[in-house]
């Protein structure tokens, strides 16, 4: 295996962390949003982060031709609704950053184009986060 391929599979498991701490993070905004509408919204940002982590489980599978062993993920989150969206936002906007990186690092077509899906959604996470802070 190449320097490089063992590279991206250290950084896969890495996105397959901050997926997990994702998962779980919006749930805890989602339950702290003071209105139904912006719950649903992050809900939704939940389940999207879910099909993220399956996503780039079949790539990490695909790559490392072994199964990722998940570990449990520390998350902190500040107290205050507004406080835990400006948090979620500059992780999420440092997160597409790390993406855009490793699409890079994929060599296969295939898995380029899950992470170019993966890549959208979490930009308009961003734009919705963002709209959400903004109010």
């Amino acid at each position: 295996m190449a320097m490089i391929n063992e590279q991206t599979i250290l950084s896969l498991g890495r996105a397959l962390q901050v997926q997990k701490r994702a998962v779980r993070a919006y749930e805890i905004i989602a339950n702290a949003a003071p209105a139904a509408k912006e719950r649903e919204l992050l809900l939704g940002i939940r389940r999207e982060e879910r099909r993220h982590y399956y996503l780039l489980e079949g790539i990490y599978e695909d790559m490392a031709g072994q199964a990722f062993s998940s570990s449990r993920v520390a998350l902190s989150l500040p107290r205050n609704y507004h406080d835990m969206l400006k948090t979620s936002l500059c992780d999420k906007l440092a997160g597409i950053d790390f993406y855009e990186q490793l699409r890079e690092e994929i060599g296969c077509v295939k898995n380029q184009v899950l992470m170019d899906l993966i890549l959208r959604e979490q930009k308009e996470h961003a734009r919705i986060l963002a709209a959400l802070y903004d109010q």
